[in-house]
């Protein structure tokens, strides 16, 4: 034990030391935001736009600020389209405007604060004015909003070209300009005038201006500003894109996997919890402390996001928001737990523990250690497989997560991280386990197989966020694989805390590269961080456990699933016993065609037949349904079939050989027990068929077809009666065998068999079937018979086995 366990963590330990490296490595070069390159942090941001107001607006200086950090998509999918995708990177850093700061300066009564999707703050309808600023601090864009209705004054062309010069060069202070085109390929930042294009308006005219230049790197930009009358609206500095770019269209594959996981997970969560809940197999303590914490970290990383400035209108939205997601994490745990604790309780082990305050145990310990190693695995895993298929492909990042920039803004990214991922990519995991792996685990024991299929079903639903979609699968496949090792191997919160972690730690090493020294000592302490709790994670699990049954600590609610699946284990092992003492084959005997078949129910009915040989010309033949269900009716059943293979061959008289037979189930069977029971003697030599009758259905008997009878014997069920009264009742009848008869041995089985309107199948049908029919062979008629059952009772469950024999004279 203790070598496994020092073998288990220096195995971690060289995974984590490998995966840390690899990161390093790895980043910013195939990283999805490995063109940020922060020389400012938000602080700086801040003092800057101050700087601005104070020197070219001061009217703005006491205005409510808004600062973000935001994305050019147009841009980022223009580079890594055209590059592969290290080169990309390069090409992004190189310039100014794929990644930018924007300083909103809202109205004195901002009442328009909201939460969006994105969790970004709109702000658009109180906006006064936005200022632009690179990653460096330099000045790309500034606009105003006025009202544009009061504005009558306006300039000519000339005059409004010079005024917009020279105040974009003095808010700027870096950007100037020439009449010489040839002047710009020698200096960067000097643009030429490129178009004009004057908007008449009744009481003034307008003007948008187009400059082109270069920029630091060299390359072409556009310098577009707009003048309302004589007002100054705004300018900003772009890179000519094809149009093709600027269009940002959703992926029709992640619109489908979102809509299917959700449908799929709310029929689930539906079907299995109003089954659950009448069956008392459903448990909500676990379910209600998982939904006040998702609560908790929806909540507060929408706050931190907000970095805390209070308003009252977005802050209702945000608990109303987060009570909604708390109600869904309610519903999905308490279904999707009992659903997976039904065929794989021992992943729960680890939080078992957890929830009954085993906080050193070593499971604990291992669960804390593999979670971190694995997240920084997956993380290395993602990085490594970019690296390889952008090879092969122009990888383009196109999910939310790769827009928004909420971890760079606020002041606590760490946090905000941990709790985003938290209360985001736990809807997704959820779903998968409790009922893609749970469902595969029904159905699949072997390890391999399950981890492969377990892949495949996983690759399809967790979408990347990658074009091309080829690229998506890929990763997605490699990502899956390693999740489902981790659900093989591993408990459920591993799985769930590895998933999290490794989109945290994918947002988080951004910090490790973006060259400012306010954020890069972010990556630091969250790798510190994760090193003390693995540390922990390490003493406890060489930390001896105390004595405790893990699978005792389960809840109670989980013992009426036990009972369930022992009823049911019951059932399947009385349906193999039963179904083992029926005849394998159907006797061969001249001029005579014999066909059976029993038709097992849901439940175990206790149906039995079978065929004794009494000699070359001779066979015994029974049918007989033993009273209850389960394995007691089995049991009786292999009793019966016991006392008659002794009792038939010593008496030639079927009611002779019924009278043995109740003695003896009389006197083993407890009291209520019974059987019904047919034994009919065919005797070719003599052409007779010699039948006593048991309580039982009577037999069918058709010598033409127009002429069908019924063969009803007197007779009390076996068990019933010690013998006296059964012995004075019990009757046999001759039957003189004809060339064309047919006899119909069955249960009540067939004749009871219900449609969904309770309809029952009844002997008519069979009669007229056989009429229909009678022409036939045995085993087709039997067919015949069969397919009219199903037909009739459609998808209604069937809960009485349905046996029947057909002797055909031939």
């Amino acid at each position: 034990m203790l070598q496994n366990k020092i073998f288990f963590s220096v195995i971690a330990f060289l995974i984590l030391i490998s995966s840390i490296i690899l990161i390093g490595y790895l980043t910013p070069d195939y990283h999805p935001n490995g063109g940020l390159r922060l020389k400012l942090s938000k602080s700086e941001i801040n003092v800057a736009s101050e700087s601005f107001v104070k020197s070219f607006k001061p009217e703005l200086v006491n205005k409510i600020k808004v600062i973000s950090f935001e994305s050019n998509p147009p841009i980022l999918r223009w580079l890594r389209n055209t590059y592969i995708l290290d080169e990309a990177n390069k090409k992004i850093r190189e310039q100014k405007l794929s990644y930018f700061w924007s300083v909103k300066f809202l109205t004195d009564s901002d009442s328009n604060v909201v939460i969006t999707g994105d969790q970004q703050r709109n702000v658009n309808s109180s906006t006064i004015a936005e200022l632009k600023l690179s990653q460096d601090g330099t000045v790309i864009g500034y606009s105003e909003t006025f009202n544009e209705n009061k504005v009558t004054n306006y300039l000519n062309p000339d005059s409004a070209k010079i005024y917009l010069e020279q105040f974009i060069n003095k808010i700027s202070g870096y950007v100037s300009f020439t009449k010489d085109s040839l002047e710009i390929l020698k200096q960067n930042n000097l643009f030429v005038l490129d178009k004009i294009e004057e908007i008449e308006k009744p009481e003034r005219k307008d003007y948008k201006f187009i400059w082109r230049g270069t920029d630091e790197s060299g390359r072409l930009v556009y310098l577009k500003a707009s003048l309302i009358g004589d007002k100054f609206k705004s300018f900003e500095i772009t890179l000519p894109i094809p149009e093709e770019y600027n269009k940002s269209e959703s992926s029709v594959y992640e619109i489908i996997t979102v809509i299917f996981l959700f449908f799929f997970s709310l029929i689930m969560t539906i079907v299995v919890g109003l089954r659950r809940i009448k069956s008392y197999e459903i448990g909500y303590k676990n379910a209600v402390g998982l939904g006040l914490i998702v609560f908790i970290l929806f909540v507060f990383s929408q706050l931190l996001a907000l970095n805390f400035e209070f308003k009252l209108d977005f802050f209702v939205g945000i608990i109303f928001g987060g009570v909604f997601i708390s109600l869904a994490a309610i519903a999905l745990w308490a279904v999707g737990e009992t659903y997976l604790r039904e065929v794989w309780n021992d992943k729960f082990s680890a939080f078992d523990l957890l929830r009954n305050k085993y906080f050193s145990h070593s499971v604990v310990g291992k669960t804390i250690m593999v979670s971190i190693t694995a997240g920084l695995f997956l993380t290395t895993l993602y990085l490594v497989v970019i690296k390889l298929i952008s090879e092969y492909f122009n990888i383009n990042f196109i999910g939310k997560s790769f827009v928004s920039a909420n971890h760079i803004t606020t002041d606590h990214p760490i946090i905000y991280l941990l709790s985003s991922s938290f209360s985001s990519y736990l809807f997704l995991i959820l779903p998968l386990i409790f009922f893609i792996s749970g469902s595969l685990k029904r159905l699949v024991n072997d390890r391999l197989t399950f981890i492969i299929l377990n892949a495949l079903a996983y690759t399809i639903l967790i979408y990347m966020f990658i074009e091309p979609i080829q690229a998506s699968l890929i990763l997605s496949f490699t990502i899956s694989l390693t999740l489902s090792f981790l659900i093989y191997e591993f408990d459920i919160i591993t799985v769930i805390l590895s998933f999290i972690l490794f989109n945290f730690y994918l947002n988080i090493v951004e910090f490790n590269f973006i060259a400012n020294n306010a954020y890069s000592s972010i990556w630091n302490v969250t790798l510190i961080s994760s090193g003390i709790f693995i540390a922990l994670g390490f003493i406890t699990i060489f930390t001896k456990d105390k004595e405790i049954d893990i699978n005792s600590l389960a809840p109670n609610y989980l013992e009426n699933i036990t009972e369930r699946q022992r009823l049911k284990k019951e059932l399947e092992v009385a349906r193999i016993v039963q179904m083992s003492f029926l005849p394998k084959q159907n006797p061969k005997i001249r001029d005579v065609q014999i066909a059976s078949v029993c038709i097992p129910a849901f439940e175990v009915g206790g149906d039995y037949y079978d065929f004794i040989q009494l000699s070359e010309n001779k066979i015994g033949i029974t049918i007989g349904d033993v009273s209850g269900k389960g394995t007691q009716a089995a049991f009786y059943m292999t009793l019966a079939k016991g006392f008659l293979k002794a009792i038939a061959k010593n008496f030639d008289s079927p009611s002779e050989v019924l009278s043995r037979m109740n003695e003896l189930f009389y006197e083993n069977v407890e009291r209520g027990r019974f059987i019904s029971m047919i034994y009919a003697v065919l005797d070719i030599e003599n052409k007779t068929m010699k039948i006593a009758r048991a309580g039982h259905n009577p037999v069918l008997i058709s010598k033409h077809s127009s002429d069908i009878t019924l063969v009803t014997p007197k007779g009390l069920a076996l068990g019933l009666e010690k013998g006296i009264i059964f012995n004075q009742v019990i009757s046999q009848e001759t039957i003189k065998l004809e060339k064309g008869s047919i006899f119909i041995f069955y249960t009540d089985g067939f004749t009871e068999a219900a449609n969904n309107k309770g309809e029952e199948f009844g002997l008519d049908r069979i009669k007229q079937i056989l009429e229909k029919n009678s022409f036939e062979s045995a085993n087709k008629l039997l067919e015949i018979l069969q397919n009219e059952i199903k037909k009739f009772i459609g998808k209604t469950q069937q809960h009485d086995d349905m046996t029947m024999i057909i002797v055909k004279i031939m």
